[in-house]
């Protein structure tokens, strides 16, 4: 007689419902194992999307710099800046850049209007800025090359800055001092923010950006600050994948500029973000590696307890047999109820697993959520469990002797 699969579920139900103390005990492993699966997958998830998102606020990761090589020979560090003549060869040398800009800072200026006050870093920079840091003017207009070929006084401030001396007032048209001379308020930036989830009492990780003012480099070297070397340049790649490419072709245009000395790092945003999701797959497999040995133990443990449910139930199985009862019948029995164990302990693993996400995310100061993908990993790794480690106690069953079994006490 055989038994139907709907018989197996029912019989293995009802198996569980007897020992129900046993049957918790033998999941605890699958339901650590499940836990440590989530909350792991969670905050490899949050990494990667806000560090994207942040990335993308501080333009993108098409964008590439370069800039002074902090580790290089000390008696170089004098050479290590670039000449309007050298900045032309390097962007002639990159069409495929879709935006390039060299930047001189002067960091902690003092920018006034009238009694008010402000200090701000004043950077000297091309029109390519925007589109380079992916950053809209909310007001006016940005720098143009005719302001660059003709050392215009004009300044374009951050939200901040424009606030702090202008208030309500409208600066566009208006008139700024910083060093000693009127510079021509031709526009205003947007607002650049970032507020990262779980951290609002840090605020604006981008207020920096708010808080500087460009005019053009030329106006900057020739009339601002003179003493001032250019010794940063920002890339804009066409693709995130013609990125590393650019980056790549970067370097040795520049090292071989100067004379093979690695005076200046290019960096870019692609490798950063590519170096960072390695790292997270090093974490990952750490935390899951953990997370596998407990599941290891649960289901060496789940496969014991099976195997003396099987030595419990010898007679059960030989009555079976007896009546007509097939092997395969008690094989998938078996199997059967061993995966429902641990089906049982992936679903309380997972309700644990959200109700763990959010003191996670406290305690990392990160906002942790549950993806229906996290979900079906986790029920798929518990059955797996359940498969795996149910074969033995199944074929163990299934290969008894119905006459031994019937003769067992």
């Amino acid at each position: 007689m055989a038994i139907s699969l709907r018989e197996s579920l029912f019989i293995g139900l009802a198996d569980m419902w007897t020992r129900k103390i046993r049957s918790l005990v033998t999941v605890v492993g699958i339901i650590l194992g499940v836990m440590s699966i989530m909350v792991v997958l969670a905050i490899v998830n949050e990494m990667n999307r806000s560090t994207l998102e942040w990335m993308t606020e501080r333009g993108g990761i098409n964008k590439i710099e370069v800039h002074f090589n902090w580790g290089n020979d000390k008696s170089d560090w004098s050479k290590a800046n670039f000449t309007l003549n050298e900045l032309k060869y390097i962007r002639s040398q990159i069409p495929e850049a879709a935006a390039f800009t060299p930047m001189i800072s002067d960091r902690e200026s003092a920018l006034t209007k009238g009694e008010l006050y402000y200090r701000s870093t004043i950077s000297g920079v091309y029109p390519d800025l925007p589109k380079v840091e992916e950053w809209q003017v909310a007001k006016g207009r940005f720098i143009n090359y005719f302001d660059l070929d003709n050392n215009n006084n004009v300044i374009v401030l951050g939200s901040t800055v424009a606030r702090e001396l202008f208030g309500s007032k409208e600066p566009v048209g208006d008139y700024v001092y910083a060093e000693g001379q009127a510079f021509k308020v031709i526009g205003v930036m947007a607002t650049k923010s970032y507020v990262k989830p779980g951290t609002e009492n840090f605020g604006n990780f981008l207020e920096y950006m708010n808080k500087r003012a460009f005019i053009p480099l030329s106006t900057m070297i020739h009339k601002v600050s003179p003493s001032q070397k250019i010794d940063r340049i920002n890339v804009r790649a066409a693709s995130p994948e013609e990125a590393l490419k650019l980056q790549s072709k970067l370097e040795s245009i520049i090292l071989n500029m100067k004379e093979g000395k690695r005076l200046f790092e290019v960096s870019s945003a692609k490798e950063m973000m590519d170096e960072m999701k390695k790292n997270s797959q090093v974490f990952t497999a750490i935390f899951i590696l953990i997370a596998v040995v407990s599941l290891l133990v649960g289901g060496i443990v789940i496969m014991n307890i099976m195997l003396a449910s099987v030595q419990e139930r010898t007679r059960e199985i030989g009555v079976r047999l007896a009546v007509g009862a097939r092997r395969l019948d008690i094989f998938i029995q078996f199997m059967i109820q061993t995966m429902l164990i641990t089906s049982l302990g992936g679903v309380i693993g997972i309700i644990l697993g959200y109700a763990i996400l959010d003191l996670v995310g406290k305690y990392l100061i990160m906002q942790l959520s549950a993806s229906l993908q996290m979900v079906y990993v986790a029920l798929l790794v518990s059955v797996g469990v359940g498969f795996i480690f149910g074969i033995m106690p199944a074929v163990r069953a299934s290969n008894l002797n119905p006459v031994t079994a019937l003769r067992n006490e």
